[in-house]
């Protein structure tokens, strides 16, 4: 599998699905990803697909092995406790794709946009965009 933001995009949805069915699907395709050149997308997948570490041990345990490695100074269980700026801190010492660090950023400014509406702050425009250099 190449990932390019659209996929990832894609896999994160099924994660998300109600329909357990989806989450274990992208759980399949992920097991032929190589952890080490794509761990920026695989942060994003945890962070904003939402299953827990130990639905990725079960579905995945060669993406959550280097998810875990990560943050070995960590009890496992407290992976999802990371907030966003050390995770992203994560995928630039990580040297994560550009494409993956745009889509971190997007889904970031998508959940401000919720944050923001639940504090009753609608926003009719909340914009933050970024195109790294190549």
């Amino acid at each position: 599998m190449i990932f390019n933001k659209e996929e990832t995009k894609n896999l994160i949805n099924m994660l998300r699905s109600a329909d357990k069915e989806n989450a274990i699907v992208a759980f399949e395709s992920l097991n032929s990803v190589d952890p080490k050149k794509y761990i920026g997308e695989l942060i994003v997948l945890f962070k904003f697909g939402q299953p827990e570490i130990e639905q990725w041990e079960q579905n995945c345990e060669s993406c959550a092995n280097a998810l875990t490695y990560l943050v070995k100074d960590l009890e496992k269980d407290k992976l999802n406790t990371y907030n966003t700026g050390q995770l992203l801190s994560m995928m630039t010492d990580n040297k994560a794709s550009h494409e993956s660090i745009e889509l971190f950023m997007e889904f970031f400014t998508e959940n401000m946009i919720g944050f923001l509406s639940q504090m009753g702050y609608p926003t009719d425009k909340f914009e933050i965009n970024i195109k790294l250099k190549k």
